[in-house]
């Protein structure tokens, strides 16, 4: 039976990236369990680790996720409202060697699984990777290419690998809602 639901599971990976138009697949993500806020637009992108089906994923109001970014539902993903996830992201919500297949490796690196959340108004650059457990603030930005290993505080720049703070910022203004 778990074989089943898992070949479903793919299945329905497989048709949301064929979905013509990001609106749609955000509705589609919805109507497979994932916790989907108005006005999401998602790209050609793929999940893994779908074990837990798509409820592991929350994107809130006005989340924007660029093409070939790669989100794995091991653990959950939450996003903030109004935040981008700019082409080619990782967010790994896992970490193993190799422990189902027996790597000695995993005695030194046992398997890991915590989520990921980030914040609203947050900017994340192209190719950034985002490793499990992390937190990001809002109104933060991950430079491109970023490597985040570590919780990221409100409000500011980081870059590098692995990332550092940059630099804070100060968003101004109060975003009201237009959905």
């Amino acid at each position: 039976m778990e074989f089943l639901k898992f070949c479903l599971r793919t299945f329905l990976e497989k048709l949301l990236r064929w979905a013509l138009h990001p609106k749609i697949r955000s509705r589609l993500l919805s109507c497979c369990g994932a916790n989907i806020g108005r006005n999401v637009r998602v790209k050609e992108i793929f999940l893994a680790n779908l074990n837990a089906g798509f409820g592991n994923l929350t994107l809130h109001d006005g989340v924007y996720v660029g093409a070939n970014c790669l989100l794995d539902l091991m653990g959950t993903i939450e996003v903030g409202a109004r935040t981008a996830i700019s082409p080619s992201c990782s967010l790994l919500t896992h970490a193993d060697p190799g422990s189902m297949c027996g790597n000695r490796l995993a005695a030194i690196f046992p398997k890991k699984v915590e989520g990921i959340r980030i914040g609203s108004d947050c900017w994340i650059g192209a190719g950034a990777i985002i490793l499990c457990g992390v937190s990001i603030g809002d109104g933060s930005v991950v430079g491109a290419g970023a490597v985040v290993t570590k919780d990221i505080p409100e409000n500011v720049i980081v870059v590098g690998n692995p990332a550092r703070i940059l630099k804070s910022i100060e968003l101004t203004g109060s975003r009201k809602d237009t959905f």
